[in-house]
């Protein structure tokens, strides 16, 4: 189970530092980016411009340099995969509403799956920390 754990922390953080240091620090180039998919609904890429016009997807790219590194060390990984729910829903969705590729959505649902590995194998900690019991009332 910690090794399953391990290398499934090692692969989504290996990832997202990458997909972090591609948004925030290579240049965008749209012809590479198009290239590369051919299957994809052209307004996955109209959106995925505006985005990039608006400088969202620096934030986008910050948040996963930022949770790819918190799951590098043992004491921060679980804030990471906890923060990385939300962020990964969203890529997903990206994916099946939008570009409708489905090697995209393969990709991310393997993703969300591996992350949700990680949060579930720690339910019992998480459970106690966000379901407290409420106090009865009279």
């Amino acid at each position: 189970m910690n090794t399953a754990r391990y290398i499934i922390r090692f692969l989504l953080a290996l990832i997202f530092i990458y997909a972090g240091i591609e948004k925030l620090f290579l240049p965008y180039n749209p012809s590479v980016f198009k290239s590369d998919v051919e299957m994809t609904d052209p307004k996955f890429f109209e959106f995925y411009d505006f985005l990039m016009g608006t400088g969202y997807l620096y934030f986008v790219g910050f948040f996963q340099l930022l949770n790819g590194l918190l799951l590098v060390f043992r004491r921060t990984y679980l804030l990471g995969a906890i923060m990385m729910i939300p962020l990964m829903l969203c890529l997903l969705m990206t994916h099946v509403f939008i570009s409708r590729y489905m090697g995209f959505i393969v990709f991310d649902g393997v993703m969300v799956l591996m992350n949700s590995f990680l949060v579930l194998s720690h339910f019992s900690e998480l459970k106690t920390t966000f379901l407290k019991p409420q106090a009865k009332l009279l």
